[in-house]
């Protein structure tokens, strides 16, 4: 293998140990919210409150990135929105067992 074919390996590895770090602190955000939402004294307040500012999220991040990152972005947002309207998480892949898990 040539060393510029090993340089390009290492760096695809680089960057692939780094999403998977970043991954790993969004899965650990997406639960910390998760249980926000739950344990939120006014959910009420908390869905009018998001309601109103998620436009001006939306909007203002729609530049960022690129098509893949506005998906992933409005997927999310989505989400969460869904989420705190029905005061408990969506399925995370658990079994049907009917007890709320975060």
């Amino acid at each position: 293998m040539t060393t510029e074919k090993a340089e390009i390996l290492e760096r695809l590895h680089a960057c692939e140990a780094g999403l998977e770090v970043h991954r790993g602190y969004l899965k650990a955000m997406e639960y910390a919210l998760r249980a926000s939402f739950i344990t939120h004294q006014d959910p009420d307040a908390l869905l009018s409150t998001w309601t109103k500012l998620l436009p001006a999220i939306a909007n203002r991040h729609r530049s960022e990135g690129g098509s893949l990152f506005a998906a992933a972005f409005e997927q999310s947002l989505t989400i969460l929105t869904e989420q705190m309207g029905t005061g408990h998480p969506a399925s995370t892949g658990g079994d049907d067992t009917g007890e709320t898990s975060i």
